[in-house]
C-alpha cells in the first residue's frame, strides 16, 4: 500500500497518518458516489463499497457521501481528496484535508475526532451534533461555517504554531493563508459549491387541429371505440324539405381508456334525393271510350 501526501503537509502529520493504518483495518463506512475513487482497503458488501481505515477517497465531478458506520456521514465535495483512519476500537476517527472542500454531518456522543489540515487541526470533542462545512485553498485560506443542526463548538490549533481558536455554534469564520491571526468573516461560498440549475425544458406547443387531417389524430390501429359522441344541426329549407347534418365535433374513446380521438373537420351529409311522386292517369273522354267501342266491334 502506498501513500501519498501534500508537500506542504508537516512530517509529524505524515507520520500519524501513516501509521494509523497499520494498527487496525476497521470499517469507517459506506461510500455512495458515481466517478469517485478509494485508494487503500475497500470491501464489497450488498452492492456498495465499504471503506477501511486507511483508505483515501478523491471524489469525481460530483460529489460522494461517504455513509459512516456508527452514524452520520461526510459529503466529500468535488475534486476533494479525503483520508480516512480510525482507531482499534473504532471509537476515535482522524480525517486529513489537504485541498478542497467538505461537509461533515454527525452526532458525537463523546470523546474526539480530528480533522487534519496543512495548516490546522480542527477537533470535535463530544457531546454535540457536528454540521459544518470546511474549506481549503492552495494559499491556505481556510473557512468554516456551520450548517443547519450545529449545536457543538470547533476547537482548532496550528500545526507550525501556538495560536489556538474556539469556533462557538453559529459562527463562520475564515483564517488567511493558514494563520489564526488573520481571522475575518467567512464568504458565503464555503463548502460544496452548488449545482448548476437546470432551466425546465419549454413545453412543445401542439399543433391546431384544422391544420391536420381527421386521420393524424388517430393511430394506425386503433382500438375499438366504446364511447363516441357529436354534436349536430339541421337545416330545413322554407319550400323543400331537404336536411342537411353538419358534425362539428366529434369524441371517440377506446374501452380501456388508452385512446381519445377528436375530429374537429366538419362533415356534410347530403340527404338521399326523394323520388317525384308517379302522375295520376287520365280517365278517358266520351270519343276515345266511343272509339274503343267501335274499334271492339269490328275486331280492331
Amino acid at each position: 500500500m502506498r501513500f501519498y501526501f501534500p508537500s506542504r503537509w508537516p512530517l509529524g502529520l505524515c507520520l500519524l497518518l501513516a501509521a494509523i493504518p497499520l494498527c487496525a483495518q476497521n470499517p469507517i463506512g459506506e461510500l455512495l458516489a458515481e466517478g469517485a475513487s478509494v485508494r487503500g482497503m475497500i470491501s464489497l458488501e450488498g452492492g456498495g463499497t465499504r471503506v477501511l481505515s486507511g483508505s483515501q477517497i478523491t471524489a469525481g465531478d460530483a460529489a460522494a457521501r461517504l455513509h459512516l458506520v456508527r452514524g452520520g456521514e461526510l459529503r466529500v465535495c468535488p475534486k476533494t481528496n479525503l483520508s480516512a483512519n480510525t482507531d482499534v476500537e473504532g471509537k476515535t476517527m482522524v480525517f486529513g484535508l489537504s485541498i478542497g472542500a467538505l461537509e461533515v454531518d454527525y452526532p458525537l456522543g463523546g470523546g474526539s475526532d480530528s480533522l487534519l489540515t496543512p495548516d490546522f487541526r480542527v477537533q470535535l470533542i463530544g457531546p454535540g451534533n457536528f454540521h459544518f462545512a470546511i474549506s481549503v485553498t492552495p494559499t491556505g485560506d481556510t473557512c468554516l461555517r456551520p450548517l443547519a443542526g450545529n449545536d457543538a463548538s470547533l476547537f482548532l490549533t496550528e500545526m507550525m504554531g501556538t495560536d489556538s481558536y474556539q469556533l462557538t455554534p453559529g459562527k463562520s469564520i475564515l483564517f488567511k493563508g493558514g494563520h489564526i491571526s488573520g481571522a475575518t468573516a467567512a464568504p458565503s461560498s464555503c463548502g460544496c459549491p452548488a449545482g448548476p440549475a437546470t432551466p425546465p425544458k419549454p413545453a412543445p406547443e401542439p399543433p391546431h387541429p384544422s391544420a391536420l387531417p381527421e386521420t393524424s389524430l388517430r393511430p394506425a390501429t386503433a382500438p375499438e371505440a366504446h364511447l363516441e359522441a357529436e354534436t349536430t344541426f339541421a337545416y330545413r329549407a322554407k319550400n323543400d324539405v331537404q336536411d342537411v347534418t353538419v358534425t362539428v365535433a366529434k369524441l371517440s374513446v377506446s374501452r380501456d381508456d388508452s385512446f381519445l380521438a377528436l375530429s374537429m373537420l366538419p362533415r356534410v351529409t347530403p340527404p338521399a334525393k326523394a323520388s317525384a311522386p308517379p302522375k295520376p292517369e287520365k280517365k278517358p273522354g266520351l270519343w276515345q271510350r266511343f272509339s274503343g267501342m267501335v274499334n271492339r266491334l269490328f275486331g280492331k
